[in-house]
C-alpha cells in the first residue's frame, strides 16, 4: 500500500537518503563488490534503505543492481518502456559525484498507455528519485547516456 499518496501524484519523487562514508569510498575506490555487499546490508530488512522506502510504500522485499551506464559504451542506447511487472515501486539512487557531467541518461516516467512523459535527470550523490510501476499504472526507461558516465543503485520492491 502507497503510504503518501500525494507525493506520487506523478508517479514519482525526488528525496535524499544520507550515504555513509564507507559507500562514498567505495564509489571513489570503483570497489564495486564491496559497494554491492554494503548495499545487501542496507537492502535487508533491518538495513537502513529498507527502514527509509517503507515509510513511502509497503513491501516485503528488495532486489538491487549497480547500473554504470557510459557514453564511452558503444552499445549505449536508449533504453524500452517497461513497468517492472509485478513490483511494486521502484528507485533509483544516484552515486554521482559531478551529475553535471552527464548528459543524457534521464528517467523517463508516464502513466501506461499515455505519449507524455517526465524525464528527470540524474540527480546528485545521494539522491533517489522513488517511483511507482506497473502496479500502479506507471511505466519508465533511461533514456541514452551520451557524455560522461551515470552510476545508480537501480532498486524494486516487491510484496
Amino acid at each position: 500500500m502507497l503510504k503518501n499518496p500525494k507525493l506520487f501524484f506523478k508517479g514519482y519523487h525526488l528525496e535524499r537518503f544520507p550515504l555513509s562514508d564507507v559507500v562514498i569510498s567505495y564509489v571513489h575506490e570503483e570497489n564495486w563488490s564491496l559497494l554491492d555487499d554494503e548495499f545487501k546490508k542496507l537492502c535487508q530488512k533491518d538495513g537502513d534503505l529498507f527502514r527509509f522506502l517503507s515509510s513511502f510504500h509497503d513491501f516485503n522485499s528488495i532486489e538491487f543492481i549497480i547500473s554504470i551506464r557510459d557514453s564511452q559504451n558503444e552499445w549505449e542506447e536508449d533504453g524500452i518502456w517497461h513497468d517492472d511487472g509485478s513490483r511494486v515501486f521502484a528507485f533509483s539512487l544516484s552515486l554521482n559525484f559531478n551529475p553535471e557531467l552527464i548528459a543524457g541518461g534521464r528517467l523517463g516516467i508516464r502513466r501506461k498507455g499515455s505519449d507524455h512523459y517526465d524525464e528527470i535527470k540524474t540527480p546528485g550523490f545521494g539522491d533517489i528519485i522513488l517511483f511507482l510501476t506497473g502496479e500502479s499504472g506507471f511505466e519508465h526507461k533511461i533514456h541514452k547516456v551520451t557524455e560522461g558516465r551515470r552510476i545508480i543503485i537501480a532498486g524494486w520492491c516487491s510484496k
